[in-house]
């Protein structure tokens, strides 16, 4: 019976437990941001009303005025201690708050105080702020120490409102409710982008000129730790270097390889016909062949033309210069064109 006893009253303390643990996770929600009612304004690009939710994770640039209008309801049969109260907090420059008929300018404000407050259904909260600008703290590869080491980038900034309880009326002693979505978005400025602009186009480029490397990686990581002037400054760099290290067009290996392989077979056809090899051969065939063996030579030599033509408009000298140097290859082969057909002719005489 004893142990009858013990065990009853085990299981009696662990339901409590249970009761009451499920008693404060149903007290934690007791307020509910209404995202699909509550809007932001940006005051300096003519005042167009943008929904919570569409404003979340955007991009802002710096120095513009917001106002966040955000409707917050009561959790219907909400339990509500006296102690819970409402943080308001934002790291916007020159933030504006109104509660009701108060307003403070103040990155942080504790309101909804005390049972009469408490009383409220609905609430709406307003708040003006300058977007800051995008400073944001430097990662430096073997300087980790240098916390305080601060760089240019997108800046994430927040608006927060936060249920908890309060003893100085100043600070939360103990987190009771975040509200979500809790407000994020990002600073930035006009510089910024156009630095990712111009570095993705120099990298991409580079890219296909050389293929991807380390050095393009290391690039993408100094504009994502906090240098987009440098980063793109080194991306130009890269690109130009990237030039220099392109290997000549494949299509150009194929063609020399062709003519090389034409004129090496036509040097045979002579050299064994011209020997007495080729008795018993139809020579006005080969002759023939070596006609279109030469002509075939004429169209590689203006394939070679348009390679060389639009190198020849590059603005860059080592370009330009690989373009005279087809040129020169082009008149050459224009030479052993007619040398071909010089021995096409001599075959036919010789017969």
């Amino acid at each position: 019976m004893r142990r009858l006893f013990y065990a009853s009253l085990v299981v009696l303390v662990l339901a409590l437990l249970i009761l009451s643990a499920g008693i404060a996770s149903a007290q934690q929600d007791v307020l509910r941001l209404n995202a699909d009612k509550s809007y932001v304004i940006n005051l300096d690009t003519g005042g167009t009303k943008t929904y919570y939710i569409d404003f979340l994770n955007t991009d802002q640039f710096e120095g513009h005025k917001l106002e966040f209008t955000i409707y917050v309801n009561k959790v219907e049969k909400a339990y509500i201690p006296d102690e819970y109260v409402l943080k308001l907090e934002t790291n916007m420059e020159n933030p504006e708050w109104k509660f009701g008929d108060e307003i403070l300018s103040a990155a942080e404000w504790i309101v909804w105080k005390g049972k009469e407050e408490h009383e409220y259904e609905r609430m709406t909260i307003l708040v003006t702020g300058e977007v800051p600008k995008p400073i944001i703290p430097v990662e430096e590869p073997g300087f980790e120490a240098y916390k305080e080491t601060k760089g240019i980038g997108k800046r994430e900034v927040y608006v927060k409102l936060t249920v908890g309880t309060t003893k100085d009326g100043a600070t939360l002693e103990r987190i009771i409710q975040p509200l979500e979505p809790s407000m994020k978005f990002f600073s930035t400025s006009e510089g910024i982008q156009d630095a990712k602009t111009e570095m993705d186009k120099n990298l991409e480029e580079a890219r296909g000129k050389i293929g991807g490397t380390d050095l393009e990686e290391d690039i993408r990581k100094l504009y994502e730790g906090g240098h987009p002037g440098w980063a793109s400054k080194l991306s130009e760099h890269y690109k130009e270097l990237s030039v220099a290290a392109e290997p000549p067009p494949i299509t150009l290996y194929v063609i020399l390889s062709v003519i090389l392989g034409l004129i090496l077979g036509s040097a045979f056809v002579y050299v064994y016909v011209s020997r007495g090899g080729g008795k018993g051969v139809d020579v006005s065939q080969i002759s023939a062949e070596l006609d279109e063996t030469s002509g075939r030579i004429e169209e590689k030599s203006s394939s070679i033309n348009a390679i060389s033509t639009r190198f020849a408009r590059s603005e860059d000298e080592e370009k330009r210069g690989v373009a005279r140097e087809l040129i020169r290859i082009r008149a050459s082969l224009n030479e052993i064109s007619n040398e071909i057909r010089t021995i096409a002719d001599r075959i036919k005489g010789s017969r």
